[in-house]
């Protein structure tokens, strides 16, 4: 019988992730006995907390992972360094390692932070084996300057933006409350919000939109992972530049990518489309009503499944029949724009020709929008008429 492995630990990561953690959980407590509460350490402390987490969502996570979105260099140098701060590798290694988690999602041989290994070994103790984890899939990445810069020098970089706070601290008199607090502590605040992905996220929340994988939605990460906390919607499409799709939804990264949006700094968007997102909720949805439909009796369940198949199967064709509308017209309105722009009139004559004109399109245009959205509240007229059945039935029965 061939014995079980024995595990080695990368003594650095081991004594850097528990010594930071051993020494806050010391030296906060005793500064605060000591000192007191001072609002400026906290305040610096949030803020970079911030900045670097922001910097790991928005830049190591949805800009070099999965080119959600695209951005000019100087974003893309300032999401590099802060993300240097994080003292989680660099953007290259770790945009390597996710994209092999993605790949082999739960495969405990090839996921390097399979949650099937227990919480805390995604969580953390994964970093702290000594395990060669070469770098794949990150052609692209490599072709960037910036990114092979600070795959150099990473850890240097994440030391000058980490120090910042001792510079305040010393304008201020306070440099050892500045390095406890809004150093160290931010060290370990860091670590282990972006940390909760890894392991919280996959077994904690719900999986609306797909059980292909252990990913989950959490509404109470968000916060905490400026907005990575919607899980389960990332890992089916991980693509899209935002992981909370609804206005509601927190998703601080989001918030501030729109932002930048208008600057021009960032751009080229990726987002699923919503009929897309509403079409595997709704297929989830129907799946989890059918196997608690197959706990019944066939003469309860048979029906009952019939129709919910049938009103999912309508739902879905009319939301596809009015997203391709909706594209469809997009493209027709381009074309007409086009056309016009080509015909070259005289510009009084041309004006009102095309204002006319444009009339009589939009009309028509918006027709055929309200012929689909009609058809549209139909099907879900009938959808929720046939959950709200077999709902029923299941409580009663």
């Amino acid at each position: 019988m061939n014995a079980t492995p024995r595990r080695r630990w990368n003594l650095l990561n081991t004594l850097f992730l528990t010594g930071t953690l051993a020494a806050a959980a010391i030296a906060v407590p005793l500064h605060l006995a000591f000192n007191g509460f001072r609002l400026a350490e906290w305040i610096t402390c949030l803020v970079m907390v911030f900045a670097i987490g922001t910097a790991i969502s928005a830049g190591y996570h949805r800009l070099f992972s999965h080119r959600a979105f695209k951005a000019s260099w100087p974003v893309r140098f300032l999401l590099l360094a802060f993300g240097s701060a994080s003292f989680e590798n660099s953007a290259l290694k770790w945009a390597s390692d996710h994209r092999v988690h993605h790949h082999h999602v739960d495969d405990e041989a090839k996921d390097p932070y399979a949650i099937g290994k227990g919480f805390w070994y995604a969580h953390w103790t994964w970093v702290m084996e000594e395990k060669a984890l070469p770098l794949s899939g990150v052609a692209d990445l490599e072709q960037d300057p910036l990114i092979r810069w600070q795959h150099r020098h990473h850890f240097l970089i994440g030391a000058v933006v980490a120090s910042i706070p001792l510079w305040i601290g010393l304008a201020l008199g306070d440099f050892w409350g500045f390095a406890i607090i809004a150093v160290l502590l931010r060290i370990v605040l860091t670590h282990h919000t972006t940390f909760l992905i890894n392991s919280a996220a996959h077994v904690f929340g719900t999986r609306p939109y797909s059980e292909a994988s252990s990913a989950r939605d959490n509404w109470v990460l968000a916060p905490l992972t400026y907005g990575e906390g919607y899980h389960n919607f990332h890992h089916t499409w991980q693509w899209d530049y935002r992981n909370g799709h609804r206005w509601y939804h927190w998703d601080s990264t989001k918030w501030i990518l729109n932002g930048l949006r208008w600057t021009g700094l960032v751009h080229g968007f990726r987002r699923v489309p919503a009929a897309a997102i509403e079409r595997a909720r709704l297929e989830m949805e129907a799946l989890k009503l059918d196997q608690r439909l197959d706990r019944h009796e066939p003469a309860l369940a048979h029906p009952l499944k019939e129709r919910l198949a049938h009103a999912r199967l309508q739902l879905d064709l009319a939301m596809a029949a009015l997203h391709e509308c909706r594209v469809g017209l997009k493209a027709k309105r381009a074309a007409w724009r086009a056309e016009w722009k080509a015909k070259g009139l005289a510009r009084q004559a041309r004006k009102e020709e095309r204002a006319e004109a444009w009339r009589q399109a939009r009309a028509e245009w918006q027709a055929v929008l309200a012929h689909h959205r009609e058809q549209l509240k139909e099907a879900w007229i009938e959808w929720k008429a046939a959950r709200s059945a077999a709902r029923s039935a299941l409580v009663y029965a």
